[in-house]
């Protein structure tokens, strides 16, 4: 059986408007007749939460108002689009590691964002995470050269 989910707005003072909420959640009901509570979280995705009772019982400020499918759906895609506006327009990004007294110290992407901004970002244990690196070695408060490398190499490092 396809759940069946309703989507509500969380508006607040400082979003105040239904179709520009501070959060969007979703409640659906299982085949025990639990019903189960989800919000849209900055990870991207829906995860269990209280925000629903906590509003209702009048432990967290905030107002519920019900949505559809399309608003809450559409709020995720406003929230993702968010986070990746400067992403590449292509989808593409140069690769390079950071060489430091004949050793690889990091490796870095860059690109051009759409608005035309030269971006980077260096690669971590979570991810690719915004850097200045380049502006660091132009400014010589960090040294070493930047070598071209594969995408594969870069997030083997």
């Amino acid at each position: 059986m396809e759940r069946q989910y309703l989507y509500y707005a969380i508006v607040t003072e400082a979003f105040p408007r239904v179709d520009e909420p501070a959060l969007v959640c979703r409640r659906w009901v299982d085949a025990q007749g639990l019903v189960h509570e989800e919000a849209f979280t900055d990870e991207f995705k829906w995860e269990p939460e209280e925000v629903l009772t906590n509003i209702e019982a009048g432990r967290w400020t905030g107002e519920i108002h019900p949505i559809t499918e399309e608003a809450g759906l559409r709020f995720e895609a406003i929230q993702y689009a968010r986070v990746h506006r400067f992403d590449p327009t292509d989808g593409n990004y140069e690769y390079f590691k950071l060489v430091e007294l004949g050793k690889t110290v990091l490796a870095i992407r860059t690109w051009i964002s759409p608005q035309g901004h030269d971006l980077e970002e260096t690669h971590t244990a979570s991810g690719w995470l915004r850097s200045h690196v380049r502006s660091k070695l132009e400014r010589d408060s960090m040294g070493g050269d930047l070598i071209p490398i594969t995408q594969e190499e870069a997030e083997s490092l």
